[in-house]
């Protein structure tokens, strides 16, 4: 092993990065050692929490179409693996870590998992995995696969051969958006057809968000304990303390039109609760944590809410909405969701920066459901627009239900397209 392998492997695993499932993640896995089911395997891949609840709705529907294949889900994330036990757990035999894209341990996985199909969520390649799949005889898929331009021009730029190399190991490229597809056709390798990339839509809008009865949000109010009649404010998925310095600007902007005003903020990790509370502090704002809510003295007026698995049952509650990582400085990954609001029938708003939610913020915006705001000032103004208007809040409730409703059934075409990828290659190889 090269020092600087030995360095970066040290680094992941001291720094805490990649501490969890370290085993797993350099290729060791006897608990998916080839059984007898194992050339029945299909291998899927999410990075991390986002892709999960992009990957779930798929998982679910390739059960259906294809009971006798295992399935089998990896993730590279702490905040995925926890997603993934929370909604993948019934239909998946195995959850587990991707190993590092270092060809032995790719090598150890591919051999240990044997699979008959690979599918990958997004954006998600690995050069080394890739080729070691092909070369098992698997084949290889992108599923809801996007990629931003800003990404498109680093690679036309500095990585070129290294992508077109990935990208003749993958048999399928089904994509979001018209213009994921353009963008990767553009960087396919000589002879490889433009038909293997094909646009399928965004399976985050099959994801299961159960819509909450009148009774049950006024429950949920009660339980975290906000005032009676209070109007309320979600943000959702903030990833830095710039952003969230925003929402709380804004907020308390707000609260001199609307004194009644409540703020939910959801940091996207929840570790950094603590120091929200500290900054909300500081702001002369009085914040609950939601694990400390016994401690709470009185209603509730600003609540952070650091648990998982539970904001989009929060976003029922809200009468405006705001969703993260889409002011500077945004971090790689996105792990935000436009959806899960509108899926309530909410007003959503957001940042200057989608690159990661573009196809479902373009479609949020043709609908006249979702807001974008370029600085503090037009959050501000936004927010308290959609707050004087009543009779418009219904209207956007009416408009964002019938988008989701619009785009559903997608997880299922990318279903089908696996299942017929897999007849092909067992009728081609009787």
């Amino acid at each position: 092993m090269s020092p600087v392998v030995a360095f970066y492997l040290a680094l992941r695993y001291f720094t805490g990065k990649s501490k969890a499932g370290w085993s797993q993640r350099t290729g060791l896995l006897p608990e998916l050692n080839h059984t007898s089911r194992g050339s029945n395997r299909i291998w899927i891949h999410a990075v991390s929490a986002g892709e999960v609840v992009a990957a779930v709705p798929i998982i679910k529907s390739l059960h259906a179409r294809l009971p006798d294949y295992e399935l089998v889900l990896s993730v590279t994330t702490p905040a995925g693996f926890e997603m993934a036990t929370q909604q993948a757990a019934g239909v998946v035999s195995h959850i587990f870590y991707a190993p590092f894209d270092l060809p032995w341990m790719a090598s150890r996985a591919v051999a240990a998992i044997r699979p008959a199909a690979y599918v990958s969520l997004e954006s998600e390649m690995w050069p080394n995995l890739l080729h070691l799949l092909k070369r098992s005889g698997a084949i290889t898929i992108m599923v809801n696969g996007r990629i931003s331009e800003r990404s498109h021009r680093r690679i036309l730029k500095y990585a070129k051969p290294v992508f077109r190399w990935m990208l003749g190991n993958m048999d399928r490229l089904l994509v979001q958006g018209e213009a994921d597809a353009e963008r990767l056709r553009s960087l396919l390798p000589a002879g490889k057809s433009a038909d293997s990339v094909c646009v399928m839509g965004n399976s985050k809008f099959d994801q299961s968000v159960t819509r909450l009865t009148s009774v049950e949000a006024a429950a949920l109010k009660q339980s975290l304990q906000l005032p009676q009649g209070a109007r309320i404010f979600v943000a959702g998925s903030t990833r830095s303390a710039e952003e969230e310095q925003i929402v709380l600007t804004a907020y308390q902007s707000l609260l001199s039109q609307y004194p009644d005003l409540c703020l939910i903020i959801a940091p996207r990790q929840i570790d950094r609760a603590e120091e929200l509370s500290e900054v909300m502090i500081g702001r002369g704002l009085v914040p609950v944590r939601k694990t400390h809510l016994l401690e709470a003295k009185g209603p509730v007026r600003c609540l952070i809410l650091d648990t998982m698995g539970e904001l989009a049952n929060v976003y029922a509650i809200a009468d405006i909405t705001f969703v993260g990582n889409s002011f500077e400085p945004v971090v790689k990954g996105g792990g935000q969701n436009l959806l899960q609001p509108l899926a309530h029938g909410k007003p959503v708003m957001y940042g200057p920066r989608i690159a990661t939610i573009r196809s479902e913020a373009d479609l949020a915006k043709e609908s006249r459901v979702g807001f974008q705001a370029a600085t503090v000032e037009e959050l501000t103004d936004t927010a308290a627009r959609l707050l004087a208007d009543a009779s418009n809040l219904q209207d956007i409730s009416a408009r964002a239900l019938a988008l989701i409703e619009a785009n559903r059934g997608v997880s299922d075409r990318y279903a089908s397209a696996v299942a017929d990828l897999l007849a092909n290659r067992t009728g081609s190889s009787m």
